[in-house]
């Protein structure tokens, strides 16, 4: 009952002096609005990029890297850092072999411009691979088909969708021809432009600007065969996704040498990867956005001293008509946690403008998980309790006395 009445004179005293307790409130408005925003947008931005990653990278497939990679950080050691291959053709043969493995596909990058009559561009990124490659991705095709057997040592090529957007616009390229390296090359398809996107197996460039040329073609218009920089490989069932990867590893070593100059990547491992810098890149812009919740909290600190100053005769009467130290000392710290907490769920009310704002002009979709919204009302309560102690304390011990000389 007590705490009731604690609760609607805290109510009663901040709605007298409601501009004070709204400039009050103010740092943890702001502080919340923050720190709820930024958990929301990060969410969001996490969510997008694994729907990306999982949209574009079968969940049954297997990369093989070039050197050892870091998942934490995504870079390369030895030679590989600086463009040498560790992978061979012979990797393919023997990977094949493996039990639960369907398809096994090499993917080398090759130097060269692209052009379609007056149209150069040298933004594009030249795959060469082999007709496997398909069924370790999930494409889509805008028009046409992939490459096939049937197009070994043919001229043709296969356009990611900004790459297809670069040479040709809007209009459709399926027959149409570009011309790398001297040689003429026809479109026998091209992919729509989300799905072009790349697969994470590609670490870095995106394959939104690939276009994939058939692996025998390219050594015949380079003069020898492409170093490859990756072998993807396509598995049964996602189940056997780890077993196949750890017989990969295993079997490679002994085919290097004894050396682990490669890195096996699955679609966890991206994953993984890539909500580990998220994480890391939000949790580090919330601790800077949380710096306004410290300054929210000495602000009302000073505004309850300040309070506590002014309502000495009021203090006063309620001790000496018999309210105990302990009653003054809750209806204070009520009072500031009421502060807080009024303050956090504004906070949180401008946080889902802001985040659902700010989306709209990233093209994201904010993601306000319970955790987050929870996380905010319990920062406001204890940047309440941790603040308004202080205050509460020196009300609690002020005597009924004081009341008399300040009548």
């Amino acid at each position: 009952m007590m705490f009731y009445e604690n609760f609607k004179m805290a109510f009663v005293s901040l709605s007298n002096a409601k501009l004070r307790s709204f400039l009050t409130m103010l740092g943890i408005i702001i502080g919340v609005a923050a720190v709820v925003s930024i958990l929301a947008i990060g969410a969001g931005v996490k969510k997008a990029v694994q729907d990306q990653i999982t949209g574009v990278v079968n969940a049954n497939a297997i990369a093989v890297a070039s050197g050892k990679i870091n998942l934490k950080s995504g870079g390369g050691g030895g030679a590989s850092s600086i463009g040498a291959s560790t992978l061979t053709i012979t990797d393919t043969d023997y990977l094949s072999k493996l039990d639960h493995v369907l398809a096994v596909a090499p993917m080398s990058l090759i130097s060269g411009n692209v052009s379609n009559g007056k149209t150069i561009s040298n933004s594009e990124l030249l795959i060469a691979t082999t007709p496997p490659f398909s069924k370790t991705q999930t494409l889509k095709f805008a028009s046409g088909r992939f490459i096939n057997d049937s197009d070994k040592g043919k001229a043709v090529a296969v356009l990611g969708g900004n790459a297809k957007l670069d040479l040709f616009g809007t209009a459709d390229a399926l027959g149409k021809t570009i011309n790398i390296r001297g040689t003429t090359f026809t479109i026998i398809g091209s992919l729509k432009t989300t799905d072009s996107a790349a697969s994470s197996f590609s670490a870095g460039p995106s394959l939104e600007n690939a276009v994939y040329l058939p692996f025998d073609t390219a050594t015949k218009i380079t003069g020898s065969v492409p170093p490859i920089a990756r072998l993807l490989v396509q598995v049964d069932e996602a189940s056997n996704v780890n077993s196949v990867a750890a017989a990969m590893k295993s079997k490679m070593i002994k085919g290097h040498g004894g050396q682990e100059d490669f890195t096996v990547l699955t679609q966890s491992d991206i994953l993984s990867t890539v909500d580990t810098v998220l994480s890391l890149l939000t949790t580090f812009i919330v601790a800077i956005a949380s710096i306004s919740l410290l300054v929210g909290g000495i602000g009302i600190m000073n505004i309850m001293l300040v309070s506590v100053t002014e309502r000495t005769r009021e203090i006063g009467l309620r001790k000496a008509i018999g309210a105990s130290s302990s009653t003054v000392l809750s209806q204070f710290l009520i009072e500031a946690v009421v502060i807080s907490l009024v303050g956090g769920g504004i906070g949180i009310a401008v946080a889902i403008g802001l985040a659902t704002g700010a989306g709209k002009l990233a093209k994201i979709t904010p993601v306000f998980t319970p955790e987050a919204i929870g996380l905010a009302f319990g920062v406001s309560a204890a940047v309440g309790i941790i603040f308004g102690i202080a205050p509460a304390i020196k009300a609690a011990r002020k005597r009924p006395i004081q009341a008399l000389k300040a009548i």
